[in-house]
């Protein structure tokens, strides 16, 4: 046998070896960590709640795990099992152990199973719906469909026309660089803030912060997939893409716009570039989300004003604040169920149709938060519903259980569109969702879709509305797929990779036959629960 095959079947026995002792690995360092929380949290002072949380974390460890672990890349997985697993699995134990819930008020311990069983059929229904086979994916001709370098110019050149016109009406381009309070104020002082009905807030504010996120987006599937066909394309592709960013620092930085829309476009804008086929980039993805969500979320404070920023608390104690609150409410809407009952989707056909104004829809439902902080009392009411919790209000536990299955089998398709090489419609849309997810888990809707809804639209319009190859800029979509094949930004600093690489010396066809040695896995995002929602309702 040859030196380089002898080598080369080394390596092969290397990465199998690596693949049988991965799962035993990560079984037992799991255990071991749902051991030590038990015995950290609920050990010293038992309750159904407790112990039920810790199956939350259990199954939230094992899923990320597997999303982590999957055949392809799948971001919407990951960012949904690493956000429940930080902030309804890991801060609820610390909350039931230690008595202590962000908000002041009576305790209704009565209710406790219940937001954690709520939550236990939401994502059980989620990973069922997950785990479904899918059928075989159908190819995309429509030419239509195609993400093309004419869309991602004609959208910029939108959105900057609406930053044009909507700046001065929202207080101008300085106040949107200096705090929250200063944007609201100006916004107020406009008129555009009338009472509940937010319409031409929306108008004015979400509608370009939203239409400059999916000009982002579509910018950097162009040079993803490399589908600019000449060096002219290429420069004004480079230009827009400019034009692009500085649209979203206007916008979407973190001074002005909440933690939730910053941390979206960011996201959205690493899923658009960057392709993660490595086992490794992808592990090191999910490892960030954790940490991401579980020590930079509550250290976002920092830049929303003053008063945020001296009740900051770090380490564990900020695990007691109202960036956490989302078991609190799960208990207040059990509350809220057990007196008033259930809304039957009046809450939810509200945020859907959040464009009405409500001189038009007198009957229009506020955010389904509000209400249930209203039943409890607070004085301050702007917070925070997980959506499994809004579900429940609105449709019982069969609802949960129907529609967080429909939810999984939703996230199995985006991930598996995202992972596709040609940019066509479906990977813009995963894109959006996976980096929208964790604001509308962290809820409520009425909050929340008006900036996701308006980014949805306008990129369906975006796309669909034409074929875009007018120009010439575009490459055929047979050499755009080639060159989306290959890749044009792969993980963090690798080159691009080929579709085949002929470094490498053919390995024998045993090898061909054996289990990927590096799968691929998902990837996980907040809401957030004390910010004004500048969104129309």
């Amino acid at each position: 046998m040859k030196r380089a095959d002898r080598e080369t079947g080394s390596g092969a026995t290397l990465r199998a070896a690596r693949w049988r002792t991965g799962p035993v690995v990560a079984s037992v360092a799991g255990a071991a960590l749902v051991v030590l929380l038990g015995v950290t949290t609920v050990l010293p002072r038992p309750t159904v709640a407790g112990l039920l949380g810790l199956v939350v974390v259990a199954i939230c460890l094992a899923a990320l795990y597997h999303a982590t672990v999957a055949e392809s890349f799948a971001p919407v997985a990951v960012t949904f099992w690493a956000f429940v697993g930080v902030w309804v699995g890991f801060a609820p134990l610390l909350q039931i152990r230690d008595r202590r819930l962000p908000w002041p008020d009576l305790p209704l311990y009565q209710h406790y199973v219940t937001a954690q069983v709520i939550l236990i059929l939401a994502v059980t229904a989620y990973w069922a719906g997950y785990a479904r086979r899918l059928p075989a994916p159908r190819q995309v001709s429509s030419g239509r469909l195609r993400v093309t370098v004419e869309k991602a110019i004609v959208l910029t050149g939108l959105a900057l026309v609406m930053a044009v016109v909507c700046l001065p009406r929202t207080g101008g381009l300085a106040v949107r660089f200096t705090s929250r309070d200063d944007l609201q104020r100006a916004i107020e002082q406009a008129g555009l803030r009338g009472g509940q009905d937010l319409a031409l807030l929306g108008l004015f504010s979400t509608l370009p912060a939203a239409t400059s996120v999916v000009a982002l987006i579509l910018c950097l599937l162009c040079w993803r997939n490399r589908g600019y066909a000449d060096a002219r394309a290429r420069l004004i592709l480079a230009l827009a893409t400019a034009v692009a960013v500085a649209l979203n620092l206007v916008y979407n930085n973190p001074l002005t716009a909440n933690r939730f829309s910053s941390f979206s476009v960011m996201l959205a804008a690493g899923l658009a570039l960057v392709r993660l086929r490595r086992q490794r980039w992808r592990t090191l993805f999910s490892v960030g989300m954790l940490l991401g969500l579980a020590v930079l979320y509550p250290l976002a404070n920092l830049f929303r004003n003053d008063r945020s920023r001296g009740n900051l608390r770090l380490g564990l104690d900020a695990y007691y604040t109202w960036d956490f609150d989302g078991f609190q409410q799960t208990v207040n809407a059990a509350f809220y169920v057990d007196s008033q009952g259930h809304t039957w989707g009046h809450h939810l056909i509200s945020a859907l149709f959040f464009w009405v104004p409500r001189s038009l829809w007198e009957g229009k439902a506020i955010p389904a938060g509000n209400v249930v902080a209203d039943s409890r009392g607070y004085e301050f009411q702007n917070l925070a519903l997980p959506f499994w919790a809004e579900v429940f209000v609105e449709f019982s536990l069969v609802g949960v259980v129907v529609l967080f299955f429909c939810y999984g089998k939703l996230a199995r398709r985006l991930d598996r569109a995202l992972n596709s090489s040609p940019a066509h419609l479906p990977v813009a849309l995963a894109v959006i969702f996976a980096a929208c997810q964790i604001g509308l888990l962290r809820g409520p809707l009425g909050a929340q879709i008006p900036f996701v809804g308006a980014a949805f639209v306008v990129l369906l319009v975006g796309v669909l509305g034409w074929r875009g190859r007018i120009w010439g800029l575009t490459r055929p979509d047979e050499t755009a797929a080639t060159a989306g094949a290959t890749g044009p930004a792969a993980e963090p600093g690798e080159p691009a990779e080929p579709a085949t690489e002929p470094s490498e010396p053919a390995e024998p066809a045993a090898e061909s036959s054996e289990p990927a040695a590096e799968p691929t896995e998902p990837a996980a995002e907040s809401t957030e629960p004390s910010e004004p929602a500048e969104v129309p309702r």
